[in-house]
């Protein structure tokens, strides 16, 4: 996934992405299962964890694996 238009915050540790404007390129949010996912096809975009009060993208190699 090419992150483009995210918030840079020079004193966090990390970057902002607006699950909104992933929700309008079909990629969707599941806490439940701590992943992004592609609505259309249920491919699983990438991995999250919860660290604090933030969650974080985790990288993963590509894979035609899908929810279920």
């Amino acid at each position: 996934m090419k992150l483009s238009y995210i918030a840079l915050v020079p004193t966090i540790f990390t970057n902002i992405v607006a699950l909104l404007r992933a929700t309008d390129n079909d990629i969707h949010f599941n806490s439940g299962r701590n992943l992004l996912y592609r609505l259309a096809t249920s491919e699983i975009v990438c991995y999250t964890k919860r660290l604090g009060g933030h969650w974080v993208l985790m990288h993963r190699e590509p894979t035609l694996e899908l929810i279920t």
